[in-house]
């Protein structure tokens, strides 16, 4: 008797325990736009490493990524870490869970025959996307040649018009990423200067809403892992890497090596490192704080521990 009495409720017990495991079940949106850092996603959704609840959506320009965040329609951005801390000041609370690179000459500026340095950039017009990295690169350079915003003409244009301004005769001189880097340099035009020489400038981090992260916390782990897998797959099957990369961008392989080359790709212990105080993301920050808020003081360590979580990376990486 107690034996049928099992089996009666057996169906009912496994039942509610089946629908325990989907009311637990977590979904997350992420945006992410076309860069060289970012593409271990694109491989984790091409590879299926990636959950049936994670959403990703490849978006044009970071500008449309942070829209969409700012709209909510996303919970987690892949962006450089200035349009963050611009995101904060403009009152959305992020959270920064993962590095995914550090430009070493991936962001560039990239001029028109006749221009040889940086004082040739005098009243040059100049297409950068206003709200985007290349702004804050574009200051770093002003500031080298030792001119101001009034020197130049700024022609606003988010990356994914970089290439049709530079066709159209709109610009002479484009700050951009790849691969409209590359697109660029077989339209004609030639690299002056990059993020080789601002070292610690540019981070590309995945941020997320925070005000969304108690109900994505265990898929956000399981999205950062994917990352890496991607990251090992870059790594270890380099050539097949290259060409889903080249063709998801749709440039040569010879363009996506350059691209490789100008980032750093930190994998998960030395994310553990960056996410951390005294790291160089922290000391980044700090920098970057006064430039973006028209020379407000920089935060303290204590703040900053506030804004940065390493508690969503994986124990280890699981290749």
């Amino acid at each position: 008797m107690q034996r049928r009495r099992f089996l009666m409720f057996a169906p009912l017990a496994g039942a509610t325990l089946l629908g325990g495991c989907v009311a637990r079940e977590q979904t997350i949106r992420v945006a992410y736009h076309p860069w060289i850092g970012y593409e271990t996603l694109m491989l984790a959704s091409q590879f299926d490493w990636l959950p049936p609840t994670v959403s990703l959506s490849r978006l044009g320009s970071a500008s449309l990524s942070l829209d969409a965040l700012q709209r909510g329609e996303v919970d987690a951005v892949a962006q450089t870490l200035d349009e963050v801390i611009r995101a904060r000041r403009g009152g959305l609370d992020l959270v920064v869970v993962m590095v995914f690179n550090v430009s070493s000459g991936g962001d560039a500026l990239l001029v028109d025959e006749g221009i040889d340095s940086l004082d040739d950039l005098a009243g040059k017009r100049i297409g950068v996307e206003r709200t985007g990295v290349g702004e804050l690169l574009l200051e770093r350079v002003l500031d080298r040649a030792g001119l101001g915003w009034d020197d130049v003409t700024i022609v606003d244009r988010s990356a994914n018009q970089h290439l049709s301004a530079w066709q159209d005769g709109e610009v002479d001189v484009v700050v951009t990423y790849e691969p409209i880097a590359s697109r660029l340099r077989a339209a004609g035009a030639k690299r002056l200067i990059d993020s080789r020489d601002f070292p610690d400038l540019i981070f590309d981090v995945l941020a997320v809403r925070r005000d969304r992260l108690d109900g994505v916390n265990r898929v956000l782990t399981d999205v950062i892992r994917a990352h890496f897998r991607g990251l090992h797959h870059l790594r270890t099957n380099r050539q097949d890497s290259l060409y889903r990369i080249a063709d998801a961008q749709q440039i040569d392989e010879q363009a996506v090596t350059r691209s490789i080359a100008g980032v750093l790709l930190p994998r998960l212990e030395a994310n553990r490192g960056y996410l951390t105080p005294d790291s160089r993301l922290f000391d980044a920050i700090r920098a970057l704080y006064p430039r973006l808020s028209n020379g407000g003081e920089p935060p303290s360590i204590a703040a900053i521990e506030d804004w940065v979580s390493a508690d969503y990376l994986p124990r280890e990486e699981r290749l």
